[in-house]
């Protein structure tokens, strides 16, 4: 029986009646309220007599008006029940039951309370101090299977469940050992052999093997129509096991950069068994090697504990509590900004990033330039407008960047001129020149632009960009239509409605898998080329595989670069930035290349208090 709820809606619907004082009701009318039979509303009524919130006098006989009295006021019992449901873990009903009954008064202690609880903190369960991380995101968590992430968030997430055979340091740009604890490759780089660490342990009691690193691989690369990251292993002509704990992989052809795929989330090694069980299930229950273990997943949390038995070392922070709210209520909670903490929309690798430690005696902040970049992808896939280079390019000077970044201001900081906020080895830039209204409307005529609609589409994150956008191109007469679309969408390119154009962010990490994750998967930039384009930049990409020489390799990644700026394919929108904040008590703080804390090397200071 939901007492509490039948409590509040009895309060709310009689608002107007005061506590203390009986008025006159019948049985059918509280029936009536509460959607259920009298006989059904008869036990309603005695059980809250029973907790002492209402008086009831019945009348005699069927039909005959009782006496109800209310007896207490519904904010503590609303304050008490939300709180115990988030306690709970049932964060989406305590937010719905505050949303449906609170009033401003009661609503602000609620946020209030919650704010208090977010953070880092030390409590004693079960006579032993557990060191817990909670903080707020406002987006749902889609997958943690890595095969099919696709957002930065969920990725990072599945970095604290899953490891690879090898992983990539930011820092140093170098690939290190993980699962594989040595490897040796052939003279032509078309043979690798990978030799396995022992006592690598699954978190549902299981020793990893070889078996499970040809079932990661072989699952991604070989169902390209289901996962968008199978191209990373095209490349691969076979795996085989050649013991328990020895890998050999065949390549086709010579790839510089497989060492560095091989470390990417979507290369996780996930254990056979559970994944052939049920795949969909996996990606909502899922089971690997890392640091974390997942305890609870729903809509509402998500809920990660140290996992003891972690080859690299147990982590020192026992608990990462994630509370998952709707969109609506970014904002609410109150210092330090919890909006802001830990929440990544780009790039924070050492070369890019201009940081410094400011704030007050309790609480520090980093504020990092990272490069996130707003797209503008158009679908060459469909016939419109778009097709057409000279309508391409007089949106790309419809779209001011600089007038976008005084208008809207927040986290958007300068005009983007590619994929990042510069290019290391590129002299090529694009300036933002200036044109005329009169020469773009040349453009629009020479294109054929008639005057059809343009259908944009794009998530509620870029909403307020899209609805600028539509402005700026209906005062040259391109007609725009805007559809927000769940971001669940964006993460399978065959899920997304027919459109013209889509508006994005990314997150690049400095490094080139990131730059031709772009170019090569489906979900990405892959529908804005045309045929000559997509071969060219194909062309382009195998080239960078073959190439021993990184600088040579980021040569032909700027010329990639630029051959999609020349055709307009993409139109390169603003950089943003971002802020992590984190208690002084914290240490081991180190902020990885999705702008996150990386939850396994941080810990508490027993002598600042958090």
């Amino acid at each position: 029986m939901l007492t509490v709820p039948h409590f509040l809606e009895l309060r709310q619907y009689f608002n107007s009646h005061e506590v203390g004082k009986p008025f006159s009701v019948t049985v059918d009318k509280l029936a009536g309220i509460w959607y259920c039979t009298p006989r059904y509303a008869k036990r309603i009524v005695r059980k809250l007599c029973e907790l002492g919130w209402i008086e009831w006098k019945a009348g005699r006989g069927r039909g005959h008006t009782s006496a109800l009295t209310l007896l207490t006021d519904s904010d503590e019992i609303l304050l008490r029940e939300a709180k115990l449901r988030m306690e709970q873990g049932d964060v989406k009903e305590a937010l719905e039951l505050m949303n449906r009954f609170g009033a401003a008064a009661v609503k602000e202690q609620f946020m209030d309370w919650l704010s208090e609880g977010m953070g880092f903190s030390t409590q004693a369960v079960s006579n032993k101090l557990q060191d817990t991380l909670r903080f707020p995101m406002y987006r749902k968590i889609l997958t943690l299977d890595p095969g099919l992430i696709h957002y930065h968030f969920d990725a990072h997430m599945a970095g604290q469940l899953f490891n690879t055979l090898v992983e990539y340091d930011q820092e140093s740009r170098t690939v290190l050992p993980c699962i594989a604890h040595s490897w040796e490759k052939s003279v032509d780089a078309k043979e690798w052999t990978f030799h396995l660490k022992k006592g690598v342990m699954f978190h549902h009691g299981r020793e990893l093997t070889a078996h499970d690193v040809v079932f990661s691989l072989d699952r991604i690369r070989l169902n390209p129509e289901r996962f968008e990251s199978s191209w990373m292993f095209q490349d691969i002509e076979t795996i085989d096991v050649l013991d328990h704990k020895t890998v050999r992989i065949r390549l086709k052809e010579p790839n510089y950069l497989f060492l560095r795929l091989l470390s990417t989330i979507p290369a996780s090694i996930v254990p056979e068994e559970i994944v052939r069980a049920g795949e969909a299930e996996f990606g909502k229950k899922p089971v690997g090697t890392g640091p974390f273990r997942m305890v609870r997943l729903n809509e509402g949390i998500c809920i990660l504990e140290a996992f003891p038995a972690h080859f690299q070392g147990r982590p020192h922070l026992d608990r990462v509590e994630v509370l998952i709210f709707p969109e609506m209520e970014t904002g609410c909670l109150k210092e330090p900004d919890w909006t802001s903490v830990m929440i990544s929309n780009g790039d924070a690798s050492k070369a890019q990033r201009e940081a410094w430690i400011k704030g007050n005696s309790e609480w520090c902040d980093v504020e990092t330039l990272f490069s996130c970049c707003s797209l503008l992808v158009f679908n060459q896939w469909k016939i419109g407008p778009q097709n057409h280079p000279e309508f391409r390019q007089a949106l790309h000077h419809i779209i001011d960047r600089e007038q976008m970044i005084a208008e809207l201001g927040g986290d958007r900081i300068f005009p983007a001129q590619g994929f990042r906020p510069y290019h290391p080895v590129s002299e090529i830039t694009t300036v933002h020149s200036r044109v005329s209204r009169s020469e773009i409307l040349t453009m629009l005529n020479a294109s054929g632009y008639q005057g059809e609609t343009f259908r944009l589409l794009t998530t509620a994150y870029h909403e307020e960009d899209a609805i600028w956008i539509r402005e700026r191109c209906e005062s040259f007469g391109v007609h725009m239509e805007i559809e927000v679309r769940d971001p669940s969408e964006f993460a399978v390119h065959h899920s997304l409605p027919e459109h013209d154009c889509l508006l994005f962010g990314n997150t690049f990490s400095n490094d080139e898998v990131s730059e031709l994750e772009m170019v090569l998967q489906k979900n990405y930039l892959l529908s804005a080329f045309d045929e000559p384009v997509a071969k060219a930049v194909k062309k382009a990409a195998v080239s960078i595989f073959r190439e021993s020489d990184e600088k040579e390799r980021q040569h032909k990644l700027a010329d990639m670069e630029y051959l999609i700026r020349q055709t307009y394919s993409v139109l390169y929108l603003v950089h943003k930035k971002n802020n992590t904040s984190f208690h002084k008590s914290l240490c081991g703080v180190t902020v990885n290349a999705s702008g996150w804390l990386d939850f396994h090397k941080i810990w508490f200071h027993p002598h600042v208090s958090p």
